[in-house]
């Protein structure tokens, strides 16, 4: 089953070189790709590309830009119906992976995905008070 969760990875390593291609063609292929990756999966992911300082900086960029995007438009119909340990997990590592960080643009990118995950979660906190 590892051996599966890695390959998916790697295709979505590549989705997101795709992603930044300046060819037309392949680009559209792969916006359309990416649109039809269910949004937890998509977290996973994104939050794995970020977190991985092998991949090439552009792609984590694009992840960091990917994902903070996902928590603002969709975060209603994603990040709630994670399990409680999943949404503990995403948060506690993006909070590791600013630490870590050592590009400064990155680093920006990742407090953007906090900012946005944190402003979310308040409005749910405060729709919920009574």
């Amino acid at each position: 089953m590892a051996v599966a969760a890695e390959q998916e990875q790697q295709q979505f390593y590549l989705l997101l070189g795709n992603l930044l291609s300046p060819d037309n063609v392949v680009r559209k292929q792969a916006e359309e790709t990416y649109e039809n990756i269910p949004g937890q999966s998509k977290i996973t992911f994104l939050l794995q590309a970020v977190r991985n300082t092998t991949v090439a900086e552009e792609a984590r960029q694009m992840a960091a830009v990917l994902l903070r995007r996902l928590l603002s438009a969709s975060f209603e119909e994603v990040y709630p119906t994670l399990p409680s340990e999943v949404q503990t997990a995403i948060k506690s590592e993006l909070l590791v992976i600013i630490q870590l960080e050592t590009q400064s643009s990155m680093r920006r990118k990742i407090c953007d995905i906090v900012a946005e995950l944190a402003r979310n979660l308040i409005e749910i906190y405060m729709l919920r008070k009574p």
